[in-house]
């Protein structure tokens, strides 16, 4: 029952009383008055009629008084009530009116969102909504029916700037004579926050789910229930996809399970089935199915008793191991592969445990070992070759503990032969690898020494020895280069580009051309003679002689060969040419240039002989002078020649 609807009551009970109290004492007054009128006069009866109106107006207004003060306190008792209804309710709850201003505040909604008294009146109830809401806020409000409206969930803004969700009941009332519309406001963040956790945690458990069955699907594995009282079999949907089984077959599925296992594995499959059924013993076997695709697929039962069903109810997994049993026969292959490969290396091979207990060993092994054992696997180390007298141990120790690759070369006093060891570290223990290297050492010590007679050659003859690369133009040298192009050793560059920077740029081309020419026809020995430039004293002539080295393809890819310094013997080739060429041309000018002087000369002494006229003579010596200044022209032109070749 609504305030309102107590206040009317009220007014129309007093209203009801008051007339019934009027009705009754009109009636019985003038009742008594007129029984009275015999025995009193006019005025006494005017009196009394005064009188009891009086009476009538003191009464009335007596009982009015009493009706209202008790109608009053009944109002005040119930809007005390409904005041404490709104101000003490534990939901927040406000009153807005047609501006959206808020009005009225209760203090659960004071402690709900933060705002003061003050702060709250002073807002609208758009202001403690999201932007984004406002707009559905005044659609909703100017669709408010007249009775009670749930609105359902909404957003709203503490003074903090917390968001809460909260269900919405509003109710359109007067507030102090205006129309007003009351609003409780429940709090319903903590639900919604469970929701949606609630909504997550499904999605994840479908998400799981959804991968379990993938999961499944992948690993090809799936379980089944199975009821031997009514030889049903229950199967999960991946099963059919695993078995690659029909799930349209209404047949029971027991049944075309059992058509489906090779006929050779059906018994043995059974009796398993049948020893978990009465003896209870667990169900581990592997049997082969036909799918109907007619493909050969490898099944892997597990299965056991439900404990404490009634009736027996077994519970089973269902695993394709096709792929793992064709891995199992590659595998096997492999191994069978790489024990032959193993058999047909000529290095030795063996596999240590941890304990030092050989496992595994190739046949060259066996050839080393020879046949003083008559077991190798399972034997320690140390009983093929003893702990004091193998040279090995610490390397087989080192690999094992600090799981390192060990490397090493050394003479075995067991075996009289050089061994070269390797030693790999594995799960099981280490791998050993080792090979007879003994008449590799034989080989590098006859090398060693031809090596070194070699080099004191190299020193004699302070040739240039030099091995090019071809394909990489890489050129090494030995060290007698460093004195034929006076630069110090570290200066030395290995590429090929750089000793070709020493030749002299009027040499190059014909240095290049030649080596291509004889490259290109196939042939070995190439020789050239150049100039490389040596620093401070300038260009040296060198011999280059070297040998063309060809690949299976009649390409070069390597020349060897020796520069020797032929500078000197080339100057002095030049100096003899020059020389020889002085002396022709001075035999030239004698035989020639002398001759002519000296055959006027002596013309002129057998005309001063025979001459008998001394005026005759006198004029023949300034003649014999004229040609004696010709031959010391002639040789002062020789000894100037001379000169000069000295000088160079």
């Amino acid at each position: 029952m609504s305030f309102s609807f107590s206040v009317k009551r009220g007014a129309f009970r007093i209203s009801v009383l008051y007339l019934l109290s009027s009705v009754l004492w009109i009636t019985f007054s003038d009742q008594l008055l007129f029984s009275l009128t015999g025995g009193l006069s006019s005025a006494h009866l005017l009196w009394l009629g005064t009188a009891k109106g009086y009476a009538f107006v003191i009464l009335t207004a007596w009982f009015l008084f009493y009706l209202i003060s008790s109608q009053h306190k009944a109002l005040e008792q119930g809007e005390l009530q409904y005041r404490n209804m709104y101000e003490a309710n534990p939901v927040p709850m406000w009153i807005y009116d047609d501006a959206f201003k808020i009005i009225s505040v209760n203090e659960a909604a004071i402690a709900h969102y933060g705002y003061s008294r003050e702060e709250f009146l002073s807002k609208t109830i758009l202001d403690i909504r999201p932007p984004e809401d406002i707009e559905r806020v005044r659609t909703s409000a100017r669709n408010l029916s007249s009775g009670l409206h749930v609105s359902g969930n909404w957003r709203h803004i503490t003074k903090d700037g917390k968001t809460l969700h909260v269900n919405i009941v509003s109710h359109k009332i007067k507030f102090n004579g205006r129309p007003g519309v009351l609003v409780m406001a429940r709090d319903m963040t903590d639900l919604v926050s469970m929701t949606r956790q609630l909504e997550q945690l499904n999605d994840e458990l479908t998400e799981e789910k959804r991968k379990l069955k993938a999961t499944q699907l992948m690993t090809k594995v799936a379980g089944w229930e199975f009821y031997p009282a009514t030889q049903n079999l229950v199967w999960s949907d991946e099963l059919y996809e695993i078995t690659g089984l029909s799930n349209e077959d209404r047949r029971p599925a027991f049944d075309i399970y059992k058509e489906h296992i090779f006929p050779e594995d059906r018994e043995d499959m059974l009796l398993v089935l049948d020893k978990l059924i009465r003896q209870g013993i667990p169900m581990d076997i592997t049997h082969r199915i036909r799918a109907l695709n007619g493909e050969t697929r490898f099944i892997r039962q597990l299965a056991n008793i439900v404990p404490g069903s009634a009736p027996l109810k077994l519970i089973g997994s269902m695993q394709d191991i096709s792929e793992l049993k064709r891995i199992e026969d590659e595998r096997n292959q492999y191994q069978t592969r790489l024990e032959s490969t193993l058999n047909s290396m000529s290095d030795a091979y063996f596999v240590l445990d941890h304990h030092m207990t050989i496992r595994r060993y190739n046949q060259a092994f066996a050839e080393i070992v020879g046949h003083r054992f008559p077991r190798i696997t399972g034997e320690h180390i140390f009983t093929l070759f003893p702990k004091n007298g193998d040279v090995f141990y610490k390397n087989y120790q080192k690999a094992l503990e600090e799981r390192v690759v060990v490397k090493a070369e050394e003479y075995s006093l067991i075996l009289e032969k050089w061994i070269r060891l390797a030693a790999y570290p594995t799960e099981e223990g280490v791998a050993v690898y080792f090979s007879d290297i003994t008449e590799d050492r034989l080989k590098d010590a006859r090398l060693q020494e031809a090596v070194e007679r070699y080099d004191l050659v190299a020193q004699a003859s302070q040739d240039v020895i030099y091995d090019l690369d071809i394909l990489k133009n890489r050129i090494v040298y030995n060290n007698s280069l460093s004195k034929l192009v006076e630069t110090p050793y570290e200066d030395i560059q290995y590429d090929l580009g750089w000793w070709r920077s020493l030749i002299a740029p009027e040499d190059l081309d014909e240095v290049v051309n030649s080596q291509y020419k004889v490259s290109n026809e196939g042939k070995t020995n190439w020789t050239s003679e150049y100039r490389i430039n040596c620093g401070p004293r300038g260009y040296k002539y060198v011999m280059d002689q070297g040998y063309f080295i060809y690949n299976e393809n009649k390409q070069p890819v390597r020349l060897i060969g020796v520069i020797k310094d032929i500078d000197e013997l080339k100057r002095s080739i030049f100096d003899n040419k020059r020389q020889n060429e002085l002396l022709r041309k001075i035999a030239w000018m004698a035989s020639h240039q002398i001759r002519k002087p000296v055959a006027t000369l002596l013309g002129l002494i057998h005309l001063a002989d025979i001459s008998v006229n001394e005026k005759e003579k006198n004029e023949l010596f300034p003649m014999a002078e004229i040609c004696v200044r010709e031959m010391d022209a002639i040789v002062y032109e020789i000894n100037e020649r001379i000169g000069n070749i000295a000088r160079e």
